[in-house]
């Protein structure tokens, strides 16, 4: 799927929305963390509705993990795309704070509202 990520857009908007319910295909909730991978790689493209789609599709899924999975994996996504370089990635980050935020512990949470408040003062208006 990673190498897919070229495909055309409308290609890529399907593939963002059917990973989203994949979970039942991998063997419940304790394998969804290997979606997110693609999903970060979606989370990415410059066209925004494929954007749209993943970040749905990883919302959705983050409802379904477990609080311990979430900040093991989901923390960890959320961190690369808030630092990554591209403005497409930080975009993506704003959109999924807000999932993980009320279920992340205290220094996580502490983490997040300093991450956010740097990308509310990015260079770059989008983000």
């Amino acid at each position: 799927l990673n190498e897919s990520i070229d495909d055309e857009d409308e290609v890529l908007l399907v593939v963002a929305e059917k990973l989203g319910s994949f979970d039942k295909y991998l063997g419940g909730k304790d394998h969804i963390a290997c979606l997110f991978q693609p999903l970060e790689s979606l989370a990415t493209v410059e066209e925004p509705t494929v954007r749209e789609k993943a970040i749905a599709s990883m919302c959705e899924l983050a409802a379904k993990m477990s609080d311990s999975s979430l900040e093991t994996h989901f923390v960890t996504m959320l961190r690369r795309l808030a630092t990554r370089d591209w403005f497409t990635s930080r975009i993506s980050a704003c959109s999924l704070f807000a999932v993980a935020y009320p279920r992340v512990s205290d220094s996580h949470k502490a983490e997040f509202r300093g991450m956010f408040g740097q990308l509310c003062r990015d260079d770059t208006p989008m983000a």
